[in-house]
């Protein structure tokens, strides 16, 4: 078993990250940690991989544990997430002891086979500002549910999560791993899901051109490489941090359309994107240089698991990068099934992306 961690003595409470392989060994871990750090606040969820102080594995058996002192804390298990979610913001407000505020980071670790992000994003806005929301999506093996715990119980198709109310407001950062391939294009015709119709001409017309040579021969392929940006910054819509990332769903050759994970209407703006791992990895140095400054007592980064080695082509290439930036200053993280951070001001769901959150 590998292992990184960073902690400190009788902490308050305790993120813990583990990868699916512990299985149902996850409790006994879960006891280990408890008995280990002498707390039962111990929150976390299954993940791809994690990240510790300059380690990033994944895959295999991997932890890392974060020990947190001298922060307010609230950790917190909401199960049957399902059909629920729309309450979450409002449960989560209730153990804040009061109105939420700009110093407050709300970890979210979701069940991702459980819940309607539109739903639980919604109440989360609504219930929780000014504080900042972060997180990911628990792992989603192809065998095994994806597992959350918090003060001694594990359970699946709930959400895990942590409050913490720190001196200063968090600072928040989100990298993508996409460039633009296009202007922004104009949805002349749809229904639900289906974009039949992008400035006057056949969507799937438009998406072969840009996705060229064997891609656009190959369908299959193509929309591994070649996905859908969802403006939200109205004054930058296709700089770094200013759109939503989504893949495409499905094509019909016989429509000429494709179809994204969200509805569409007439009238939207979308483009298309390509993920390109050197554009990736400056915009992840472009985030990190923007957040420089005083040293943090915490960082914590959730990672799209479609990112890392398999991605850049190097492993441990985003950990290097976080120590360079932030070097001692402890830092945790877990790769995700998706994400949960800030795009244009708003909460949202998030994929492909890493997201960044800093106590000072």
């Amino acid at each position: 078993m590998e292992r990184a961690a960073a902690t400190t003595p009788r902490p308050d409470a305790a993120l813990l990250f583990a990868t699916p392989a512990y299985g149902a060994d996850v409790r006994q871990l879960l006891e280990l940690t408890e008995a280990g750090l002498g707390t039962r606040a111990v929150v976390g969820a299954t993940a791809h991989g994690v990240f510790a102080d300059g380690h990033e594995i994944e895959g295999g058996s991997a932890v890392a544990i974060a020990a947190l002192e001298g922060l307010e804390a609230q950790p917190f298990l909401l199960s049957d997430l399902a059909g629920d979610e729309g309450a979450v913001g409002d449960e989560i407000a209730a153990r804040l002891g009061g109105p939420a505020r700009a110093e407050d980071l709300i970890v979210l670790m979701p069940d991702p086979r459980a819940f309607q992000p539109d739903r639980l994003l919604a109440g989360v806005r609504e219930a929780l500002p000014p504080a900042v929301v972060v997180g990911a999506g628990a792992a989603d093996p192809i065998s095994d549910a994806p597992l959350q715990w918090c003060n001694g119980r594990v359970e699946s198709g709930a959400l895990a999560g942590i409050a913490l109310r720190a001196a200063r407001p968090p600072r928040v950062g989100v990298t993508q791993a996409c460039q633009p391939a296009t202007e922004l294009l104009e949805v002349t015709r749809a229904r639900g899901h289906w974009i039949l119709e992008l400035d006057g001409r056949p969507a799937l017309d438009v998406y072969r051109e840009v996705a060229r040579g064997p891609l656009a021969e190959d369908l299959r392929r193509a929309v591994a490489f070649l996905l859908v940006a969802l403006p939200r910054d109205a004054s930058a819509p296709l700089r770094p941090g200013g759109y939503l990332v989504r893949n495409v769903a499905g094509v019909s050759p016989e429509q000429g359309a494709f179809a994204i994970p969200e509805p569409v209407a007439v009238g939207d703006s979308i483009a298309l994107v390509q993920r390109e791992p050197e554009s990736a990895r400056e915009d992840l140095k472009a985030m990190l240089s923007g957040m420089r400054g005083c040293k943090p007592a915490l960082a914590l980064y959730f990672d799209c698991c479609a990112r890392g080695a398999s991605f850049f082509g190097v492993p441990g290439l985003e950990s290097a990068y976080l120590q360079n930036a932030f070097g001692s200053s402890p830092l945790v993280g877990m790769f995700g099934s998706c994400e949960i951070g800030p795009i244009a001001g708003r909460v949202e769901l998030l994929t492909y992306t890493g997201v960044l959150a800093l106590i000072d």
